[in-house]
């Protein structure tokens, strides 16, 4: 079993997933440090080959993650869901669970954020777009969703996405 956490990056992705891992004593993959180790970082990838040449790598990536892992948390990237490949894949081989935070929660996060190429230089307001234009995807190819606030801890998230089992 694989469970894929997706959502707009600086959701919590890693965080949560590393965690939920350690409860369930599951093996944690973060597909961007798998992309960084083979490629090199994101932010390179984009700057030298550009994001159509990261996108393919990324659809290559996933595909290998989840052909060879098992009782795994696997954090996507923040726009690993926009290829229709992708989410083929995703439905195929594995639950997916957007982690849903709340837009506050995600520009507080990426206020200081240099390495995120698509972000990079934006305004909050072009950040907010790509959100907004986001979430439809994130919503349809969720199997669950887990809504965090600012109220919630990273035991309590990681504590939902371990229950995503038992539903």
């Amino acid at each position: 079993m694989i469970i894929a956490l997706s959502g707009f990056m600086k959701c919590g992705k890693s965080t949560f997933g590393k965690r939920a891992a350690t409860l369930m004593e599951w093996r944690f993959i973060d597909l961007d440090e798998l992309i960084s180790s083979e490629y090199g970082p994101v932010s390179a990838i984009f700057a030298q080959r550009g994001e159509a040449y990261f996108r393919q790598v990324e659809t290559s990536m996933l595909e290998k993650a989840l052909l060879t892992a098992e009782n795994t948390i696997l954090s996507l990237g923040g726009g690993t869901v926009l290829a229709p490949e992708n989410r083929t894949l995703l439905k195929e081989k594995a639950l997916t669970v957007w982690i849903n935070t709340s837009t506050n929660l995600i520009l507080n996060g990426i206020n200081d954020s240099t390495d995120r190429p698509l972000i990079s230089g934006k305004s909050m307001e072009e950040i907010l777009a790509l959100f907004n234009e986001r979430v439809p995807i994130y919503k349809s190819c969720a199997d669950r969703i887990i809504d965090v606030t600012d109220e919630k801890s990273v035991e309590d998230v990681a504590k939902e996405i371990e229950a995503v089992l038992k539903a």
